[in-house]
């Protein structure tokens, strides 16, 4: 994805993914789509119990995904059948390694819990996303256009779309996770003719 700058140089975030902020408590739901979050593809993650019947944990970074053990095997079985993972038996407990098939669910994973940040000051700067993409693709095109919608940015018009704060990595990972990142642009700007319009849209 093609990045350009209408007026300051673009923050330099040199954060961890976006999606990977904040610890976790016991995972209850969406089960599998933690499991591989939890993962990097060819690397091995033990799965550590913490009693004989209590929790399993994975760890990535500082961030620690708990699950129930009946909820983990009944999931990491489900995974391992379908080709997304493998496990590998130690005298430690159980090592899980990420395949390159379970990269696509990985990020399906995120994509589907993907927010877009709202700093509560904002720097009273526009970011523009605007595509141009072949028709031969317009299924990705239109599953583009719908994650943008979902994620708040505003449509001003077919293929352009705005938000008020930056959101550059987020949407580096929405156009890859499409296979659009070659047509897509993201710009800043401190003018836009419809300044009005989109503060009243976004409560600024």
């Amino acid at each position: 994805m093609l990045t350009v700058n209408f007026s300051a140089p673009l923050l330099n975030r040199t954060g961890n993914n976006p999606l990977e902020r904040q610890r976790r408590p016991i995972v209850r739901s969406r089960i599998a789509d933690h499991i591989v979050r939890a993962m990097m593809v060819g690397v091995l993650v033990p799965a550590i119990l913490t009693s004989p019947l209590g929790l399993y944990f994975l760890a990535r970074g500082g961030i620690r995904y708990y699950f129930r053990r009946n909820d983990f095997h009944r999931e990491i079985k489900r995974l391992q059948q379908s080709g997304y993972v493998a496990l590998t038996k130690t005298p430690q407990g159980w090592m899980i390694r990420l395949l390159k098939k379970g990269e696509h669910r990985l990020q399906t994973a995120n994509l589907r819990t993907l927010e877009l940040p709202r700093p509560a000051r904002w720097d009273k700067k526009w970011r523009l996303f605007i595509f141009d993409i072949p028709e031969k693709v317009r299924v990705s095109r239109d599953l583009l256009r719908g994650k943008l919608k979902e994620l708040g940015l505003y449509n001003i018009q077919r293929s352009v779309f705005v938000y008020p704060y930056d959101c550059r990595e987020e949407l580096e990972m929405v156009t890859e996770h499409y296979g659009v990142t070659k047509f897509a642009t993201y710009a800043e700007t401190n003018f836009i003719d419809i300044d009005r319009e989109l503060r009243n849209h976004f409560d600024l």
